[in-house]
């Protein structure tokens, strides 16, 4: 697949396409004008339930902030340490876990 960085010729057989459809439709095209916005592009609307409201809310003070503000100044002043062999021990045993939990393909 090449992009065309010159010019968004995706759009405009878009619109042609949905010319034609309208053309060939004019019931059809109605209803795909009545849910269209500006420019022909069709809009959407998103919802959050109070329960993802109240989760979005709940995350700030999840976090340790002093934790946060003393592993930034250990970065800046050179003395944070980390103990890789223990990052490579965590990595390995994740995928070991994730080795172990997929099924194997069935049929043949």
């Amino acid at each position: 697949m090449k992009i065309d960085s010159h010019g968004n010729t995706n759009l405009a057989g878009l619109q042609e396409g949905s010319q034609r459809a309208s053309q060939a439709d004019p019931k059809g095209a109605a209803g795909a004008a009545q849910q269209a916005g500006a420019g022909g592009v069709p809009q959407s609307t998103v919802s959050l339930s109070a329960l993802s409201s109240g989760l979005r809310a709940s995350n700030a003070s999840d976090v340790d902030m002093a934790k946060v503000e003393s592993i930034k100044a250990a970065i800046r002043d050179g003395s944070l340490t980390m103990d890789t062999s223990k990052i490579a021990d965590g990595i390995l045993g994740t995928a070991r876990e994730l080795l172990q939990t997929r099924t194997p393909p069935t049929g043949g």
